[in-house]
């Protein structure tokens, strides 16, 4: 009876355990997750298309000469150009493995980059009366240039070298005494350009870069005219130096990764929603810090100068207007702090050196030789203001005002013996803008620009009998710059 229990208990257990088995014979076998897919590394490789802005100039030279014998005469001029350029830029960039970065690119920019001098002389004796208005012009332009850069990531220094090719003009009226003299000529001409910059990914497709670059394009030659007292005609040619301009700008690129980025896509909603995100983008960094950098640049302006001379029975005023330019160097400190997650509020302090000048320098050969020369503008400047900023993701949009203060001069004067000069420590006030951007949790890299005016100077000057002095409007400049940070402090929230 027992081994007929036991031999039922089993047959029971060998049937249970059957039913598991038959009922997972029926289930879907079971696979292995997938292999979770590595986020694809950044790459520099696509076409790009962007804007860009900026500031330059340098220093023109013309030469002039008129002849209807026995008469004859000629002259070489000097002068600082300025101004901004605007544009747009196409190109396409090659990511190779070793982290080179091949590439083309062309710009096409309007200029306002010219030199010019105005001066209007008004005297008591009608035969000194003089007045010229001269300009030397960069048009537009255009550069179409290789590019070869080294990838860190989303950092991508680079140096670029091509040709460059654009529109110059020259014109020229000047009624000296004794002598008037015209000239009005425009040419194209095809030159070289090279220089160095710096793009910095903001997210997968869109970058922001700040670059020099120095071009050079042919000068301009054409006929001039002239007439002259008790001469026929004067007839002659006018010509200047190269065309050059040293240039900073900042601008923006947008990346096309493949041919789909140029076909419709289906809204993923409204452009007030799409600006909202790029404006307000969370800050990935906390920018409250100590902080200390350099930076570098370009400035430059339109000046002007009065000088006066007067003996007894005798009376003469001119007015002098000239454009400026020159390079800035110099460092900042400052302290900010954020607040209310997005806002940054801070003040700063920066100092340079300045070589941001007008100048009008001629010297003519006729009846006799006359030369004339002015130069004034900034030695030295410094600027102490507060910070204003809009934090989003890793860069910091800002607006800044405050106090400026720096060295002004005046050297020379518009004619023949007048010599003067003049240094003043002077103050006045500034207002910019920027945007700064987090390269590391340590560095960043920003790039502004300022409007700084100071207060003029004048004083007396010796000239023979003469009682001359002098005096200049306020020394206004537009700054753009590229810098710098290293902060004392972690940017980690």
């Amino acid at each position: 009876m027992i081994e007929k229990k036991l031999s039922a208990c089993l047959v029971a257990l060998a049937a249970l355990s059957a039913v598991p088995a038959a009922k997972a014979a029926d289930l879907p076998a079971r696979k292995a997750p997938p292999p979770i897919a590595a986020a694809p590394l950044f790459t520099w490789t696509g076409f790009h298309l962007g804007y860009n802005r900026g500031y330059g100039g340098a220093v023109y030279e013309a030469n002039a000469a008129l002849a209807a014998p026995p008469a004859g005469w000629a002259s070489q001029t000097f002068d600082h150009a300025s101004g901004w350029v605007t544009g747009l830029q196409a190109g396409y960039d090659r990511h190779l493995s070793n982290d080179v970065v091949l590439g083309v690119e062309t710009d096409l920019q309007w200029s306002d980059i010219q030199s010019s001098h105005q001066a209007a002389t008004a005297t008591s004796n009608p035969f000194l009366a003089a007045a010229a208005n001269t300009s030397q012009s960069l048009e537009w332009f255009g550069t179409t240039r290789a590019r070869l850069g080294y990838s860190f990531g989303r950092l991508l220094p680079y140096v670029t070298g091509g040709v460059a090719y654009g529109e110059t003009s020259v014109q020229s009226l000047q009624m000296l005494p004794g002598l008037a003299m015209g000239v009005s000529r425009r040419a194209g001409g095809v030159g070289f350009a090279a220089g160095a910059g710096l793009d910095v990914a903001l997210s997968d497709r869109l970058s922001a870069r700040a670059e020099y670059l120095y071009l050079q394009l042919p000068g301009v030659a054409g006929l001039a005219a002239g007439v002259a007292p008790a001469s026929p005609a004067l007839v002659g040619a006018y010509q200047t130096g190269t065309i050059g301009a040293n240039l900073v700008r900042g601008g923006l690129n947008y990346r096309f990764a493949g041919v789909n980025d140029l076909l419709p896509a289906a809204p993923s909603g409204d452009l007030v929603t799409t600006v909202k995100g790029m404006l307000f983008e969370e800050p990935a960094l906390d920018w409250t810090s100590f902080y200390a950098g350099v930076n570098g640049g370009y400035g430059g302006n339109v000046l002007n100068l009065t000088t006066s001379s007067s003996s007894p029975g005798f009376a003469q005023v001119t007015n002098l207007s000239d454009r400026s330019g020159g390079g800035v160097a110099g460092g900042q400190v400052g302290y900010q702090f954020q607040f209310a997650r997005r806002f940054v509020l801070g003040v700063e302090s920066d100092a340079h050196w300045s070589g941001v000048t007008a100048s009008h320098q001629e010297t003519a050969f006729g009846a006799g030789v006359f030369s004339a020369g002015a130069a004034y503008g900034m030695d030295w400047f410094g600027t102490t203001r507060a910070r204003l900023g809009l934090a989003r993701a890793s860069s910091l949009l800002f607006v800044t005002g405050g106090v400026a203060y720096g060295g002004v001069n005046v050297a020379g004067g518009p004619a023949g013996p007048f010599l003067a000069g003049a240094n003043a420590t002077q103050f006045g006030w500034t207002v910019g803008s920027g945007t700064e951007y987090a390269l590391t949790d340590k560095l960043s890299l920003k790039a502004d620009y300022l409007y700084v005016s100071l207060n003029g100077v004048s004083g007396r000057a010796a000239a023979g009998s003469l009682a001359e002095s002098f005096s200049t409007g306020s020394i206004a400049t537009h700054v753009t710059r590229v810098g710098l940070n290293w902060r004392f402090g972690s940017f980690a929230h």
